[in-house]
């Protein structure tokens, strides 16, 4: 049986994945934010006196914005 924070986490990649697959730049960042929001319900409920949310996800969300966009996807 998996933690509430392990479903937490599981949902976020789960995001992360969607975003990286998207070429729609809207969606992309909407699914980033809601990543971001799976990672720091898990935070909470791991440790409720963690460290701020943005804190535990900036990391995370600069490595995500990095995201190249696919080769056959046209520039505008």
């Amino acid at each position: 049986m998996t933690s509430s924070g392990d479903e937490y986490r599981r949902r976020a990649k789960t995001c992360f994945d969607a975003a990286y697959d998207t070429e729609n730049q809207h969606t992309r960042a909407a699914l980033l934010e809601l990543a971001e929001e799976w990672l720091r319900m898990a935070g909470s409920w791991d440790d409720p006196h963690a460290a701020p949310a943005a804190e535990q996800a900036s990391p995370i969300f600069q490595q995500q914005q990095q995201i190249q966009p696919k080769e056959d996807e046209k520039q505008d």
